[in-house]
Protein backbone atom coordinates (compact mmCIF):
# COMPACT_ATOMS: atom_id res chain seq x y z
CA UNK A 1 0.00 0.00 0.00
CA UNK A 2 1.23 3.47 -0.82
CA UNK A 3 2.12 5.71 2.09
CA UNK A 4 -0.27 8.63 1.68
CA UNK A 5 1.90 11.07 3.59
CA UNK A 6 5.00 10.32 1.60
CA UNK A 7 3.12 10.42 -1.70
CA UNK A 8 1.85 13.91 -0.84
CA UNK A 9 5.40 14.91 0.07
CA UNK A 10 6.61 13.59 -3.32
CA UNK A 11 3.82 15.55 -5.04
CA UNK A 12 5.06 18.76 -3.46
CA UNK A 13 8.61 18.10 -4.58
CA UNK A 14 8.01 16.72 -8.08
CA UNK A 15 5.06 18.70 -9.44
CA UNK A 16 5.00 21.97 -7.49
CA UNK A 17 7.19 25.02 -7.52
CA UNK A 18 7.30 27.84 -4.99
CA UNK A 19 5.29 31.03 -5.47
CA UNK A 20 5.69 34.08 -3.25
CA UNK A 21 1.94 34.79 -3.09
CA UNK A 22 0.27 31.40 -3.51
CA UNK A 23 2.81 29.29 -1.64
CA UNK A 24 3.15 27.01 -4.62
CA UNK A 25 1.85 26.51 -8.14
CA UNK A 26 1.97 23.51 -10.43
CA UNK A 27 4.97 23.08 -12.66
CA UNK A 28 4.15 23.13 -16.37
CA UNK A 29 4.38 20.13 -18.71
CA UNK A 30 5.51 17.79 -15.93
CA UNK A 31 4.33 14.38 -14.85
CA UNK A 32 4.86 12.00 -11.95
CA UNK A 33 3.49 8.74 -10.66
CA UNK A 34 1.96 9.39 -7.24
CA UNK A 35 -0.02 6.87 -5.19
CA UNK A 36 0.37 4.50 -8.18
CA UNK A 37 -1.39 6.94 -10.50
CA UNK A 38 0.11 9.13 -13.22
CA UNK A 39 -0.51 12.85 -12.79
CA UNK A 40 0.34 14.60 -16.04
CA UNK A 41 0.23 18.41 -16.21
CA UNK A 42 -0.26 20.31 -19.46
CA UNK A 43 1.64 23.40 -20.58
CA UNK A 44 -0.57 25.51 -18.27
CA UNK A 45 0.10 23.32 -15.22
CA UNK A 46 -3.36 21.77 -15.37
CA UNK A 47 -4.30 18.11 -15.14
CA UNK A 48 -6.01 18.21 -18.50
CA UNK A 49 -5.15 17.82 -22.17
CA UNK A 50 -3.93 20.94 -23.92
CA UNK A 51 -6.66 23.59 -24.45
CA UNK A 52 -8.64 23.09 -27.65
CA UNK A 53 -8.90 26.53 -29.34
CA UNK A 54 -12.10 25.48 -31.08
CA UNK A 55 -14.03 24.83 -27.88
CA UNK A 56 -15.50 27.06 -25.18
CA UNK A 57 -13.98 26.50 -21.77
CA UNK A 58 -15.33 25.32 -18.43
CA UNK A 59 -12.67 25.93 -15.79
CA UNK A 60 -12.56 23.80 -12.64
CA UNK A 61 -10.97 25.48 -9.60
CA UNK A 62 -10.27 23.57 -6.40
CA UNK A 63 -7.82 21.47 -4.45
CA UNK A 64 -6.75 17.82 -4.32
CA UNK A 65 -10.26 16.31 -4.42
CA UNK A 66 -11.17 17.95 -7.73
CA UNK A 67 -7.61 17.38 -8.96
CA UNK A 68 -8.48 13.68 -8.70
CA UNK A 69 -5.83 12.65 -6.18
CA UNK A 70 -5.27 8.89 -6.36
CA UNK A 71 -7.57 8.52 -9.39
CA UNK A 72 -6.61 7.87 -13.00
CA UNK A 73 -7.41 11.03 -14.91
CA UNK A 74 -10.04 9.40 -17.12
CA UNK A 75 -11.91 8.36 -13.97
CA UNK A 76 -11.75 11.75 -12.24
CA UNK A 77 -15.03 13.63 -12.11
CA UNK A 78 -13.62 16.55 -14.11
CA UNK A 79 -12.92 14.17 -16.98
CA UNK A 80 -16.24 12.37 -16.51
CA UNK A 81 -17.99 15.72 -16.99
CA UNK A 82 -15.82 16.51 -20.02
CA UNK A 83 -16.56 13.13 -21.63
CA UNK A 84 -20.30 13.43 -21.06
CA UNK A 85 -20.35 16.91 -22.62
CA UNK A 86 -18.56 15.43 -25.63
CA UNK A 87 -21.07 12.57 -25.79
CA UNK A 88 -23.82 15.18 -25.98
CA UNK A 89 -21.94 17.00 -28.77
CA UNK A 90 -21.69 20.13 -26.64
CA UNK A 91 -18.93 22.45 -27.77
CA UNK A 92 -17.15 22.73 -24.41
CA UNK A 93 -13.86 21.56 -22.92
CA UNK A 94 -13.32 21.13 -19.18
CA UNK A 95 -9.92 22.37 -18.00
CA UNK A 96 -8.95 21.26 -14.50
CA UNK A 97 -6.93 23.99 -12.73
CA UNK A 98 -7.19 22.31 -9.30
CA UNK A 99 -4.00 22.20 -7.23
CA UNK A 100 -3.43 20.14 -4.10
CA UNK A 101 -3.16 22.05 -0.80
CA UNK A 102 -5.01 25.06 -2.14
CA UNK A 103 -7.72 27.03 -0.33
CA UNK A 104 -10.22 29.51 -1.75
CA UNK A 105 -7.73 32.36 -1.64
CA UNK A 106 -5.16 30.35 -3.57
CA UNK A 107 -7.36 28.95 -6.34
CA UNK A 108 -9.21 32.20 -6.98
CA UNK A 109 -6.00 34.21 -6.90
CA UNK A 110 -4.25 31.71 -9.18
CA UNK A 111 -7.03 32.18 -11.70
CA UNK A 112 -7.05 35.97 -11.49
CA UNK A 113 -3.26 36.24 -11.70
CA UNK A 114 -2.36 33.45 -14.10
CA UNK A 115 -5.34 31.96 -15.93
CA UNK A 116 -7.73 34.66 -17.15
CA UNK A 117 -6.36 34.31 -20.69
CA UNK A 118 -8.22 31.01 -20.86
CA UNK A 119 -11.37 33.15 -21.13
CA UNK A 120 -13.73 30.57 -19.59
CA UNK A 121 -17.44 30.79 -20.21
CA UNK A 122 -18.10 28.88 -16.97
CA UNK A 123 -16.12 28.53 -13.74
CA UNK A 124 -16.83 25.65 -11.37
CA UNK A 125 -15.55 26.21 -7.82
CA UNK A 126 -15.07 22.85 -6.15
CA UNK A 127 -15.39 23.91 -2.52
CA UNK A 128 -14.44 21.74 0.46
CA UNK A 129 -15.06 22.69 4.08
CA UNK A 130 -11.42 23.39 4.86
CA UNK A 131 -11.10 25.85 1.98
CA UNK A 132 -11.57 28.68 4.49
CA UNK A 133 -8.42 27.72 6.38
CA UNK A 134 -5.37 29.97 6.16
CA UNK A 135 -2.53 27.87 4.81
CA UNK A 136 1.07 28.42 5.84
CA UNK A 137 3.57 29.32 3.16
CA UNK A 138 5.43 26.01 2.71
CA UNK A 139 8.49 27.64 1.27
CA UNK A 140 9.62 28.77 4.70
CA UNK A 141 9.66 25.33 6.27
CA UNK A 142 12.91 23.74 5.20
CA UNK A 143 12.40 20.73 7.47
CA UNK A 144 9.02 19.80 5.99
CA UNK A 145 10.19 20.22 2.43
CA UNK A 146 13.30 18.15 2.88
CA UNK A 147 12.36 15.52 5.45
CA UNK A 148 9.97 12.65 4.69
CA UNK A 149 9.74 11.90 8.42
CA UNK A 150 8.80 15.47 9.32
CA UNK A 151 6.19 15.52 6.57
CA UNK A 152 4.75 12.21 7.73
CA UNK A 153 4.47 13.21 11.38
CA UNK A 154 2.92 16.59 10.57
CA UNK A 155 0.26 15.12 8.29
CA UNK A 156 -0.49 12.33 10.78
CA UNK A 157 -1.36 14.93 13.43
CA UNK A 158 -3.74 16.65 11.03
CA UNK A 159 -5.39 13.31 10.18
CA UNK A 160 -5.97 12.56 13.86
CA UNK A 161 -8.07 15.71 14.03
CA UNK A 162 -9.83 14.97 10.73
CA UNK A 163 -10.97 11.51 11.86
CA UNK A 164 -12.54 12.73 15.10
CA UNK A 165 -16.03 14.16 14.54
CA UNK A 166 -16.15 16.24 17.74
CA UNK A 167 -12.72 17.79 17.17
CA UNK A 168 -13.49 18.50 13.53
CA UNK A 169 -16.92 19.94 14.32
CA UNK A 170 -15.36 22.31 16.84
CA UNK A 171 -12.64 23.22 14.35
CA UNK A 172 -15.12 24.06 11.57
CA UNK A 173 -17.50 25.95 13.85
CA UNK A 174 -14.62 28.19 14.89
CA UNK A 175 -13.37 28.50 11.31
CA UNK A 176 -16.75 29.73 10.05
CA UNK A 177 -17.29 32.39 12.71
CA UNK A 178 -17.78 35.74 10.90
CA UNK A 179 -14.69 37.35 12.45
CA UNK A 180 -12.37 34.41 11.82
CA UNK A 181 -9.48 35.54 9.59
CA UNK A 182 -9.75 32.48 7.37
CA UNK A 183 -13.48 32.94 6.89
CA UNK A 184 -13.05 36.61 6.00
CA UNK A 185 -10.25 35.77 3.54
CA UNK A 186 -12.40 33.10 1.89
CA UNK A 187 -15.39 35.41 1.58
CA UNK A 188 -13.23 38.25 0.25
CA UNK A 189 -11.70 35.94 -2.36
CA UNK A 190 -15.13 34.82 -3.57
CA UNK A 191 -16.25 38.46 -3.71
CA UNK A 192 -13.23 39.32 -5.86
CA UNK A 193 -13.96 36.43 -8.21
CA UNK A 194 -17.63 37.38 -8.37
CA UNK A 195 -16.75 40.93 -9.39
CA UNK A 196 -14.50 39.66 -12.19
CA UNK A 197 -17.03 37.10 -13.35
CA UNK A 198 -19.79 39.68 -13.52
CA UNK A 199 -17.62 42.06 -15.54
CA UNK A 200 -16.63 39.30 -17.96
CA UNK A 201 -20.07 37.65 -18.12
CA UNK A 202 -18.79 34.33 -16.71
CA UNK A 203 -21.26 32.01 -15.03
CA UNK A 204 -19.97 30.60 -11.73
CA UNK A 205 -21.05 27.40 -10.03
CA UNK A 206 -20.03 26.74 -6.44
CA UNK A 207 -20.03 22.99 -5.82
CA UNK A 208 -19.88 22.09 -2.13
CA UNK A 209 -18.17 18.74 -1.50
CA UNK A 210 -19.14 17.22 1.87
CA UNK A 211 -16.66 15.59 4.24
CA UNK A 212 -17.02 11.92 3.33
CA UNK A 213 -16.05 10.70 6.82
CA UNK A 214 -19.47 11.36 8.33
CA UNK A 215 -22.10 11.03 5.59
CA UNK A 216 -24.25 8.67 7.66
CA UNK A 217 -24.63 11.16 10.54
CA UNK A 218 -23.53 14.43 9.04
CA UNK A 219 -22.83 17.31 11.46
CA UNK A 220 -21.80 20.09 9.09
CA UNK A 221 -25.04 21.15 7.38
CA UNK A 222 -25.15 24.53 9.21
CA UNK A 223 -21.83 25.33 7.54
CA UNK A 224 -23.22 24.21 4.18
CA UNK A 225 -26.04 26.71 4.69
CA UNK A 226 -23.53 29.50 5.33
CA UNK A 227 -21.75 28.71 2.07
CA UNK A 228 -25.09 28.58 0.25
CA UNK A 229 -25.94 32.07 1.53
CA UNK A 230 -22.56 33.42 0.42
CA UNK A 231 -23.05 31.83 -3.02
CA UNK A 232 -26.44 33.45 -3.40
CA UNK A 233 -25.04 36.82 -2.34
CA UNK A 234 -22.57 36.61 -5.22
CA UNK A 235 -25.02 35.19 -7.78
CA UNK A 236 -23.21 31.88 -7.95
CA UNK A 237 -25.19 28.77 -8.83
CA UNK A 238 -24.98 26.62 -5.69
CA UNK A 239 -24.72 22.82 -5.88
CA UNK A 240 -24.55 20.86 -2.63
CA UNK A 241 -23.24 17.32 -3.20
CA UNK A 242 -24.35 16.19 0.25
CA UNK A 243 -27.63 14.80 -1.08
CA UNK A 244 -25.72 12.97 -3.82
CA UNK A 245 -23.44 11.21 -1.32
CA UNK A 246 -25.74 11.11 1.71
CA UNK A 247 -25.71 7.84 3.61
CA UNK A 248 -22.74 6.30 1.78
CA UNK A 249 -20.26 4.85 4.24
CA UNK A 250 -16.74 6.24 4.47
CA UNK A 251 -15.37 2.74 3.84
CA UNK A 252 -17.20 2.62 0.50
CA UNK A 253 -15.85 6.01 -0.62
CA UNK A 254 -12.30 6.14 0.74
CA UNK A 255 -9.54 5.66 -1.74
CA UNK A 256 -7.22 3.94 0.75
CA UNK A 257 -7.90 3.34 4.46
CA UNK A 258 -7.97 6.65 6.30
CA UNK A 259 -7.62 8.84 3.20
CA UNK A 260 -10.48 11.33 2.86
CA UNK A 261 -10.15 11.67 -0.92
CA UNK A 262 -13.04 9.93 -2.72
CA UNK A 263 -12.34 6.85 -4.82
CA UNK A 264 -13.57 6.05 -8.34
CA UNK A 265 -17.05 5.27 -7.02
CA UNK A 266 -17.23 8.70 -5.39
CA UNK A 267 -15.92 10.42 -8.51
CA UNK A 268 -18.48 8.60 -10.63
CA UNK A 269 -21.35 9.81 -8.42
CA UNK A 270 -20.06 13.38 -8.43
CA UNK A 271 -19.30 13.36 -12.16
CA UNK A 272 -22.79 12.15 -13.04
CA UNK A 273 -24.44 14.77 -10.85
CA UNK A 274 -22.41 17.67 -12.22
CA UNK A 275 -22.64 16.58 -15.84
CA UNK A 276 -26.43 16.18 -15.57
CA UNK A 277 -26.68 19.78 -14.32
CA UNK A 278 -24.30 21.22 -16.92
CA UNK A 279 -25.85 19.31 -19.81
CA UNK A 280 -29.29 20.53 -18.79
CA UNK A 281 -27.94 24.09 -18.62
CA UNK A 282 -26.01 24.03 -21.89
CA UNK A 283 -28.42 22.20 -24.18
Amino acid sequence: MSNYNIEMWKYANELKTQDSVLGHVHKKSKEATLQNVEIKLNSLGMRSPEPNPDKKKILFLGSSISLGWGIENENSYAEIVNDRLNDENLDYQVLNASVGNYNTFRYTENFLRNQTAIDPEIIVINYFLNDAEILPMGSGNFLLKNSELAASVTIAIKKMIANNKESLNEHYNTLYEPENKGFKLMEGSLAKLAKYAKAEDIKVYLVLIPDIHFLQDYPFLPIHNKIKTISQDYDFEFIDLYETLKGVSFEKLQIIPGDSHPNEFGHTLIGKKLSDILISELK
